[in-house]
């Protein structure tokens, strides 16, 4: 047994309840929200409905304890075996007329020394708001608009790709219902670039990168971070570029933090 699952389990059910105390839900009430859980369950939308309330809460506790770039929100549409790429991510040929961008940057440590041989994560989705190698996204292949970038002995990198845009998340479903229909919000968000930053010995960092001039920075549906993960507007020619620099402190700042 666990005593610190047990403890946040109850703290929850306690949390809960008095929730319901606070507003005096009745039981007619109960049997919908329970109803409404049901669907979203058979669904398959329940990772959905916690990411889209609690990922944005433990990361900003988790940001109680960097010391170098902030976390923001993962998402749900990282694949573990992206391949390695060289400059620019695979495009597909439908999309060689969209406008491009570029991706650039330096990781160092909390040092200030430059990190060489950092693996940067990146993904994004298509001009369709989709993401490649996700089942429920049709049959794209993996190997479009994400990879793994490796920086230099500088530490800098750099890729090109096409421009991300925003969309909704899955909205058809309860988690949309619950969203739209019942709280009269949203479920839109900003265009963006996943990041997630690797480094012997030093602590790894996922983050986002927005763009701006979108208007669901600071309206997000999946609450993933606001202005603070803003890029502002600059073009090399016609290309937007997108400089996002990392700095990563030790790996032994993420064991002391766990313990």
């Amino acid at each position: 047994m666990s005593e610190r699952v047990k403890e946040i389990t109850m703290d929850i059910v306690e949390a809960t309840r008095d929730v319901l105390r606070k507003h005096n839900v009745t039981f007619p009430e109960y049997r919908a929200g329970f109803m409404h859980l049901a669907k979203t369950q058979q669904a398959g939308e329940i990772p959905l409905l916690i990411d889209v309330f609690f990922n944005s809460t433990v990361v900003d506790i988790e940001n109680k304890t960097r010391k170098g770039s902030r976390a923001a929100i993962q998402g749900p549409y990282f694949v573990e075996d992206a391949p390695l790429v060289d400059g620019q991510l695979a495009i597909r040929d439908e999309d060689n007329d969209q406008p491009r961008m570029v991706m650039r940057g330096k990781v160092k440590g909390t040092d200030g020394q430059p990190v060489a041989g950092a693996v940067i994560d990146v993904w994004h989705s298509t001009p369709e708001g989709r993401y490649s190698g996700i089942a429920k996204h049709g049959e794209i292949d993996k190997k479009y608009y994400r990879g793994k970038i490796t920086t230099d002995a500088n530490g800098n990198y750099e890729c090109y790709s096409i421009l991300p845009v925003p969309y909704q998340i899955p909205n058809k479903g309860p988690t949309g219902q619950l969203l739209e229909e019942y709280m009269g919000g949203h479920s839109w968000r900003p265009a963006h670039i996943h990041y997630w930053v690797h480094a012997d010995g030093l602590r790894d960092v996922i983050s986002q990168a927005y763009f701006e001039g979108d208007q669901y920075i600071e309206n997000d549906s999946c609450n993933g971070g606001g202005s603070e993960f803003m890029v502002a507007e600059a073009y090399d020619g016609d290309v937007r570029v997108m400089e996002v620099n990392f700095e990563l402190e030790p790996a032994a700042a993420k064991m002391q933090a766990a313990e």
